[in-house]
């Protein structure tokens, strides 16, 4: 019997615990314990059907628009085990813990509250009755391992776990979201298209309408060119007018759609005129914030690195200690952490090859440290890579390019971390005016001393230019109303932080999300950090125009709510009962959008059906209809004739032979007859 049965999320994790506690059992703080591990989510929802009376099963199997919104009070929301091998590692958790006083859930703790839904499902698959604590480490370093496991917190009771709590509301309300997606799939296929789903979601129909709406105003932009009377002065600075966006009536007056117009007014200005310098003004400018997932998944894919490559490569750096936690929701790091990071600046600088003099700012900004932070922004690791080779080495995949971006990503996360240790960057202001025409002005920023930009810098760095001059003659400017932009990873995590306090969602939860969505020809394809939809993710965005789930201000409004939840400041099912509102709302704007399908994507393709001859056998003296052809074999009469005295027939299939006989099975809750194969004992 040991106090303690410690459960980690993953083997990975496990493993630094063994570290940390120098072993698989032992004694930490004065109680014995024992390590144990999950392998991520271990079990899932049922399929709707599986979770309703009997009388409802054909009402939550379909997916005919009159059976839906679902009545969600009809669900129970049981789960079972993934597959078999999550079985299995439930059964032997089950075991150990009857060795045990009480559980410790050590799973990740990020801001979505995902660490303790995995861990509570688990808990409650083995009916698990005793003790729970939480342990909070920041990090799977040996110190902060330790450091969490002083800082127990008794949350026995999972109804008072507000991160659990918050969790399995955003897991139940996704859960039946899938309404959304029968939805879409229904009306694609009603209107002839052949589609196996169309997905719809709280976060990627967001980032489908901002994809689809973006590349709308791609579409249907008309260029209209103006014509503008400006000055520059014998050193290239331009001096114009300033307008406002809003000022429409200043924007017609000085920018002429006619350049005859434009050279009209020209002729009203003395060329050349006396300029003169207005204000030269010192300004200072503090390193940006450090980078977040959303930031490096921008940056690795203008290097041709996907979502997918990047999330899974960070997190086994995390893994071996080279960066901090991937998941977090920090923008700031703690005073301890600041410390950490200065202890290992000079080494990391050496190996990611900045100067070191450049590093003078060694204490911590208001700006970046705090007293407290969950994990802390993302940095650097405890562990410092000597070369890159190492970073390399490090990375289990024997691909290059994965290896390639280990080395990308933990440059920049250092090169981001190290710049909040370099001075600030200094500039002059200057502004200047043509003496005789005063409206018109010129504004130039003079760098004086790079510091931190030297070491990174989201834009390139800003040049020496020569001063003003002493005169300026006036040209004509050709201008136009400016395209809108192609859509980039960038330009999208932009969007989605425009909402709400945080964005809408975290940064690891966005980018994780666009991970998911652009992998295997999914919603969206990324060329680059080029965005555009593919044939399934422009149909889904198609449908989904103007709905709720694919608004940005209801699912920024869910995600707060969600937040109050966690704080038991809201009850859980008046938020888990918007699904219905949505679905209610969005069914008959769905209904309007399929019905314009066809002037977008054209009409559909006529596809051939190839009729599959029936023919009848026998069984259990019953008779009953199978498909002549199973596969891509064509059963002959004498094997019909076999299948119907319950024989085991054996016939050559792709590469090898094939056995089986005729028996019951079931498709999606549909019990029928048919050849059921034994591919354990397929022969060659």
């Amino acid at each position: 019997m040991v106090d303690y049965l410690i459960l980690t999320e993953k083997k990975s994790a496990f493993d630094n615990f063994v570290t940390a506690l120098g072993g698989e059992t032992g004694t930490v703080n004065g109680h014995t314990y024992q390590l144990t591990h999950a392998q991520g989510h271990l079990l899932e929802f049922l399929d709707p059907v599986d979770q309703v009376a009997p009388n409802l099963k054909d009402k939550y199997e379909s997916w005919e628009l009159k059976d839906l919104p679902w009545n969600l009070q009809d669900l129970t929301w049981r789960k079972k085990a993934k597959n078999g091998s999550a079985q299995k590692m439930i059964k032997k958790i089950a075991n150990e813990s009857r060795q045990a006083q009480a559980i410790v859930i050590a799973t990740d703790n990020d801001p979505s509250g995902e660490g303790e839904l995995l861990a509570w499902e688990i808990i409650n698959a083995i009916n698990w009755r005793g003790p729970v604590y939480r342990e909070y480490h920041d990090d799977e370093s040996k110190k902060g391992i330790q450091k969490a496991l002083r800082n127990l917190r008794d949350i026995s009771s999972q109804e008072k776990d507000g991160d659990y709590i918050k969790a399995i509301l955003r897991q139940r309300w996704d859960f039946a979201s899938m309404q959304a997606t029968r939805v879409s799939t229904t009306l694609a296929r009603s209107e002839g298209y052949r589609v196996k789903v169309i997905n719809q979601g709280r976060l990627k129909s967001v980032m489908l309408a901002f994809t689809f709406d973006q590349l709308q105003r791609i579409k249907h932009y008309r260029k209209r060119p103006y014509y503008e009377v400006k000055f520059k002065d014998n050193n290239g600075h331009v001096y114009a007018r300033k307008v406002k966006k809003d000022d429409e009536e200043l924007m017609k007056k000085i920018r002429h759609a006619d350049i005859t117009r434009a050279k009209q007014e020209q002729t009203a200005y003395s060329s050349p005129a006396e300029v003169k310098l207005l204000s030269r003004t010192r300004k200072t400018q503090v390193p940006n914030t450090l980078i977040d997932m959303t930031g490096i998944d921008s940056a690795m894919a203008a290097k041709g690195y996907s979502s997918t490559m990047v999330e899974e490569v960070y997190q086994e750096l995390y893994e071996k200690h080279y960066l901090s936690y991937p998941r977090t929701g920090d923008k700031v790091i703690t005073n301890e952490q600041f410390v950490e990071l200065v202890n290992n600046a000079d080494r990391i600088a050496a190996t990611i090859n900045v100067d070191q003099s450049l590093l003078t700012h060694r204490q911590p900004r208001e700006k970046f440290v705090k007293d407290s932070a969950t994990h802390g922004a993302n940095r650097p690791g405890e562990k410092v890579p000597e070369t890159m080779d190492e970073l390399k080495k490090a990375i289990s995949s024997k691909s290059e390019k994965a290896q390639d971006c280990a080395v990308d990503i933990y440059k920049l996360v250092a090169a981001s971390a190290l710049s909040i240790l370099a001075e600030d960057y200094v500039y002059d202001s200057y502004e200047a005016c043509v003496v005789n025409y005063p409206d018109f002005i010129t504004h130039f920023n003079q760098p004086v001393e790079y510091n931190y930009r030297l070491i990174y810098s989201e834009d390139n760095l800003p040049k020496q230019q020569q001063l003003i001059g002493s005169k300026a003659s006036t040209f004509i400017d050709e201008g136009a109303n400016p395209k809108p932009a192609w859509p980039t990873k960038k330009w999208l995590y932009r969007k989605l932080s425009t909402y709400g306090k945080y964005g809408i969602g975290t940064p690891a939860t966005q980018q994780s999300t666009l991970a998911a969505i652009t992998s295997n020809n999914g919603l969206l394809k990324a060329k680059g950090a080029k965005l555009n939809l593919t044939d399934t993710g422009l149909m889904s965005a198609l449908i989904g125009y103007n709905t709720y789930i694919a608004s940005p201000k209801i699912t920024a409004q869910l995600f707060d709510a969600m937040d109050v939840v966690a704080k038991f400041e809201m009850d859980s099912d008046k938020v888990l009962n918007t699904v219905t509102q949505v679905i209610k709302h969005d069914i008959p704007i769905m209904q309007r959008n399929a019905k314009h399908l066809k002037d977008i994507l054209g009409a559909p393709k006529k596809v051939k059906y190839e009729k599959k001859e029936k023919v009848t056998v026998k069984f259990q003296g019953k008779s009953v209809q199978i498909s002549r052809k199973w596969g891509t074999h064509t059963f002959t009469d004498q094997e019909l004739e076999d299948l119907s005295t319950g024989k085991i027939i054996t016939f050559k299939y792709k590469k090898g032979n094939l056995s089986g006989q005729l028996g019951q099975s079931e498709y999606k809750g549909r019990k029928f007859i048919g050849f059921i194969p034994d591919f354990k004992k397929r022969g060659k």
